[in-house]
């Protein structure tokens, strides 16, 4: 297994320190395992309710799309997502500060 080291302000050390019987490594692991899971697994979702979450105009453009450049929308589409989770993520955690 490989170690990794984190900081932590002062404040949140003291804090940390007041329970000795968390495992904060553990924690750690699962709030990183949580995290990938987030970000490689997409959540299922039907077709159905995808169809009904989206822009109609966006909408119109896939209806419309030649099959041939699906595959590459599809792409591109994954890469835009990911890149909007990471940064929801980043502010999720920098409110948490």
């Amino acid at each position: 297994m490989t170690n990794i080291t984190f900081s932590v302000d002062q404040d949140l050390h003291r804090k940390m320190k007041n329970h000795p019987e968390i495992k904060w490594s553990e924690i750690l692991r699962r709030a990183i395992i949580d995290y990938l899971t987030k970000i490689e697994e997409p959540s299922q979702i039907s077709v159905k309710d995808l169809r009904n979450q989206l822009d109609p105009e966006l909408l119109q453009r896939i209806d419309n799309m030649d099959p041939e450049y699906a595959g590459e929308f599809y792409k591109q589409a994954k890469k835009v997502e990911l890149e909007r989770t990471k940064r929801l993520w980043d502010l999720e955690r920098s409110s948490e500060r």
